[in-house]
């Protein structure tokens, strides 16, 4: 995060301004897309275009970001299971969900990391280690539940 620059995030700015909107604009066939390939295709989703896509609209938007911040462990793996279990599974909700949840848990952590020693900063990896085991923990011993 001391790495970040105003000229680099008004990159990651630009190319979210862009993704961000071509993403929501697909939500509703994810959402359709949830209950299966043969239901979305009745319902006229074209699936392999939006599966392709989604993963190309997706991908320049992460690698901008971690090509510009860096690779953060983590907050996009812990930030949209909290959105999940807070807001539900509606796409047009989790995807502004889990942007606006993950940037919080990132600047908290990156708060933390240098509250907790200062002067000493702790790498904020860390941090987000420390809230992302714990629920991941969580969400195993749930699933576990729910088949058992």
């Amino acid at each position: 995060m001391g790495k970040v620059t105003w000229s680099k995030l008004s990159v990651v700015a630009i190319v979210s301004a862009c993704s961000i909107p071509l993403l929501l604009w697909k939500s509703w066939d994810l959402n359709v897309m949830g209950a299966g390939d043969e239901v979305a295709e009745s319902l006229g989703v074209n699936v392999e275009h939006t599966r392709v896509f989604i993963m190309v609209v997706a991908s320049i938007l992460i690698a901008s970001i971690v090509c510009f911040t860096g690779t953060i462990g983590f907050i996009g793996l812990v930030a949209p299971h909290i959105v999940r279990i807070v807001i539900g599974a509606d796409h047009r909700f989790a995807i502004p969900g889990s942007g606006i949840t993950g940037a919080l848990l990132l600047v908290g952590a990156d708060v933390m990391a240098m509250q907790i020693m200062a002067p000493v900063i702790i790498p904020i990896g860390v941090m987000t280690a420390f809230m992302g085991v714990p629920l991941f923990f969580y969400l195993i011993m749930r699933r576990r539940r729910e088949h058992f």
